[in-house]
């Protein structure tokens, strides 16, 4: 049996990878932060391995690390840091020259035939959140699962995470909540290709 790899991703509504505010946006502190349950806190015990492209490895060093908790954050932050900090993450392509993390790994070469090679290992979910890998992953058919948070902002900038594929990818839907402030959360699974 294979390894799955999914893709959690945060959007607006026109398909932008940012974090835009909104009414409802930011839970205070002693409230639960509903779109983090179904996107991470629910597939913690499953996930094993985050794989990042160098770009989006250093964001994340930058920001994760348990040392950039601060007290004021929410909850959240720390639980997300400690998730992190345990799960191995491996970064496809070259070394970062830059934003050393614990428990990362390395992995030169054609991304394709590394994921497959990640695939066919032994272990729980190989979860991305990298736009651009994402993208490329989903290209290849080698995206298994696809977590969607989509935000009721049509942003007109930022981070494009879709972009132009030579064939259609047909998605099943899975799972889909919708959220007080307007959010939506959507599992899809992918089909055989097209």
């Amino acid at each position: 049996m294979t390894r799955t790899v999914s893709l959690q991703m945060y959007l607006t509504l026109d398909g932008y990878n940012e974090f835009p505010t909104y009414p409802g946006s930011n839970p205070a502190n002693d409230e639960p932060d509903p779109i983090a349950e179904e996107m991470w806190i629910k597939r913690w015990d499953s996930i094993d391995v985050l794989l990042f492209d160098p770009q989006t490895y250093g964001e994340w060093a930058d920001f994760w690390p348990l040392e950039k908790r601060t007290p004021d954050e929410h909850p959240w932050f720390r639980q997300m840091s400690e998730f992190s900090e345990r799960v191995e993450k491996i970064v496809l392509g070259e070394r970062p020259s830059s934003a050393v993390w614990s428990n990362t790994r390395y992995v030169p070469g054609e991304v394709g035939e590394a994921v497959r090679g990640l695939k066919m290992g032994t272990g729980g979910t190989i979860a991305t959140v990298a736009p651009k890998l994402g993208m490329d992953l989903s290209r290849r058919g080698l995206i298994d699962d696809y977590f969607f948070a989509v935000m009721p902002v049509i942003l007109g900038k930022g981070r494009k995470f879709f972009e132009e594929l030579e064939h259609q990818r047909t998605l099943r839907l899975v799972e889909v909540k919708s959220f007080p402030a307007g959010e939506l959360f959507l599992h899809y699974q992918a089909t055989s290709p097209e």
